[in-house]
C-alpha cells in the first residue's frame, strides 16, 4: 500500500507543469516587528460603519499655490521602505482581505477572519495582518470582499487572482518616500537635476487644497483630480 501511495505521489509531481519560484507567495505572512501605523477595517465609531480608514498614509507637503516652496507638513505620518502598517479587522466574524489594486509590489493578505492573528485590546477583538512596504511610492489598497474588485484576471499557469481596471470598493493609499529624499518644486514639475532623489509622495495626501498640486483637490485625505475626482 505504501509503495503505491508513493507511486501515486510520484506521478502526481511528474503531471505537475514545474516546481514554484522560490519567491511565490500568493498570500503574504504577517511582517514581524513593531507596526509604524494602524488602519481600522469594518470599525464602528461613534455609530458609523467605517470600513476603511485612514483613507491616505503618507508624508504630506505643502505644494500650492504655484511658486511657493515645497515643504512638509509637520506630525504627518512619514513612511519609509521597511516600515510597517498593521491592518487590523474590528469584525473578525466577517472576512476581510487587503489587497494591492495599483501598488510598486505585491500586497496580498490573508483573510483577516478568526482564527488569524486574534488579539484582544481593551473592549475590541480583532484579526491583524502587518506589511512592511519594501520600496517606495504608492500603495493603492481595498478590501476585496467590498463591493466589485475590478477585472478578475487568474493565472494559467499558477491560477493566482490579480485585479485590473477599477473598483468599487473603498481604496485608501499608503504613500512611503525614499529616504533621504528631496522635496522641492523642481522635483514636482519633473526639472530636477539628473541623480536628485525625489520625494514620491508631494500632492498624494491632504489635508487641504494647499498640501496638492493647482489642478488636484483634497477629498477623503487624497489628493484628487479637479474635473474627475480620481
Amino acid at each position: 500500500m505504501r509503495a503505491r501511495l508513493l507511486l501515486c505521489f510520484t506521478l502526481c509531481l511528474a503531471a505537475c507543469k514545474g516546481p514554484l519560484p522560490d519567491d511565490f507567495r500568493p498570500v503574504q505572512d504577517s511582517a514581524t516587528g513593531e507596526p509604524r501605523v494602524l488602519v481600522s477595517l469594518n470599525r464602528i465609531i461613534s455609530g458609523r460603519y467605517r470600513a476603511i480608514a485612514p483613507t491616505c498614509i503618507g508624508q504630506q507637503y505643502v505644494v500650492s499655490p504655484a511658486g511657493t516652496p515645497v515643504e512638509p507638513v509637520p506630525g504627518s505620518s512619514a513612511m519609509r521602505p521597511g516600515q510597517i502598517v498593521e491592518f487590523r479587522n474590528y469584525q473578525s466574524d466577517v472576512a476581510s482581505n487587503v489587497t494591492s489594486l495599483s501598488a510598486p509590489a505585491s500586497l496580498f493578505s490573508p483573510n483577516l477572519v478568526k482564527p488569524y492573528n486574534i488579539r484582544t485590546e481593551g473592549k475590541e477583538t480583532f484579526s491583524y495582518w502587518r506589511y512592511a512596504f519594501p520600496q517606495p511610492g504608492v500603495y493603492e489598497y481595498f478590501d476585496t470582499n467590498m463591493g466589485q474588485p475590478g477585472r478578475q484576471v487568474v493565472d494559467s499557469y499558477y491560477g493566482t487572482v490579480t485585479y485590473v481596471g477599477e473598483s468599487s470598493a473603498p481604496k485608501a493609499v499608503v504613500c512611503v518616500d525614499p529616504p533621504g529624499c528631496v522635496a522641492s518644486a523642481e522635483c514636482l514639475n519633473g526639472t530636477a537635476p539628473a541623480g536628485t532623489t525625489c520625494c514620491t509622495c508631494m500632492g498624494v495626501c491632504c489635508e487641504t487644497d494647499n498640501h496638492c498640486t493647482s489642478d488636484k483637490t483634497c477629498l477623503r485625505g487624497r489628493c484628487v483630480d479637479r474635473e474627475t475626482g480620481q
